[in-house]
């Protein structure tokens, strides 16, 4: 992932710049929005952590055509998912092409896999493929339900991870002690309070791991 965040730098990504590729759990309402939003709540987090929301300031609250409720991997590669709102995207241009174009991530999340579909492995290839093209370093993300009761979602995730030798975040182990799995009773699909807590607070934290991790190697 060094090679990559390398060639990122060489290819004028944004080191200052992240970029998500997320369902209705990355808006940024409900994910790490508050951090650009509220200065109260990032000074009261750890110093390392403060650096990293200044480093990334303007990446936490931004809108972007590759989170969107419903989200899945085949919407992000379809063109005509790209709600456009902001009218930054050229005609014609999938959700994807547009993020990285526009925001040119030196880092991106993937988030997506709540809603299951029968080609996810070739389209989570494709995109993963597309982000190292374009030197933004992944971080699969593993879900907290499941919702096709065989765990296959986040299984294939860590075998992607594993076959592309990428940073993984597994939300679905920090909320296993949270009552529920952190999960409300009448859904599987959305969160709790509590889980959308945790999820804030160690979204960050992953991106200020691998982040740090880049550089530190960076420079040797």
């Amino acid at each position: 992932m060094v090679e990559v965040y390398q060639r990122g730098l060489k290819q004028a990504n944004d080191d200052h710049a992240f970029s998500i590729l997320g369902d209705c759990h990355s808006l940024p309402d409900v994910f790490m929005g508050i951090y650009d939003r509220d200065p109260e709540v990032v000074a009261e987090l750890d110093p390392d952590l403060q650096k990293t929301v200044d480093h990334f300031q303007g990446s936490f609250d931004r809108y972007s055509p590759t989170v969107r409720e419903g989200a899945t991997e085949g919407a992000l590669l379809w063109w005509r998912w790209n709600l456009n709102e902001e009218g930054y995207c050229e005609n014609g241009e999938t959700p994807i092409d547009c993020e990285l174009r526009y925001n040119k991530p030196i880092i991106t999340y993937i988030h997506v896999g709540t809603h299951w579909e029968a080609r996810s492995m070739e389209y989570f290839r494709t995109i993963i493929e597309q982000l190292l093209e374009q030197g933004s370093v992944p971080i699969i993300v593993f879900k907290a339900d499941n919702r096709e009761l065989d765990e296959r979602v986040n299984e294939n995730l860590a075998k992607l991870a594993v076959e592309y030798e990428l940073p993984v975040w597994n939300f679905w182990a920090s909320v296993q002690d949270l009552p529920n799995q952190g999960l409300p009773e009448d859904t599987q699909m959305e969160l709790t309070e509590a889980a959308y807590a945790i999820h804030r607070r160690d979204g960050l934290i992953v991106l200020d791991a691998v982040y740090r991790a880049l550089r530190e190697n960076l420079s040797e």
